[in-house]
């Protein structure tokens, strides 16, 4: 992976654009086979979970995009566990597979990547 890119999302999808902007430019890069691999920490985690009346809120539910992980054969998401135990207590509730990193594991990781972008 070390020639990757890491976009590294850790805004919540609810408050701002920026949850959408991260899952357009991931599956941007991935339709030019460029390698690439989706970090979620902090409220970023509840894209992971189906919202309950997201119409209510008068966003459109930009979680769907991480079905199209699969069809552009993108790894699972890494997710950082202590922010899922915090925003979902319930990891069953999750509606897409990922993989789930301690602090330390999430550290590791990020000396494998080319360029990391931050959303």
């Amino acid at each position: 992976m070390s020639q990757a890119t890491l976009i590294w999302l850790q805004s919540s999808p609810y408050n701002s654009s920026a949850a959408r902007e991260a899952l357009d430019y991931t599956l941007a890069l991935a339709a030019v086979d460029s390698p690439v691999q989706l970090l979620l920490s902090g409220p970023a985690v509840c894209l992971l979970q189906a919202p309950a009346d997201i119409g209510a809120l008068q966003l459109k539910d930009c979680s769907k995009l991480l079905g199209l992980f699969e069809l552009y054969e993108l790894p699972a998401p890494l997710v950082c566990q202590h922010s899922l135990a915090l925003y979902l207590p319930e990891p069953r509730q999750l509606s897409y597979p990922c993989t789930l990193l301690s602090k330390v594991q999430m550290t590791e990781q990020l000396a494998f990547f080319r360029q990391i972008i931050t959303f």
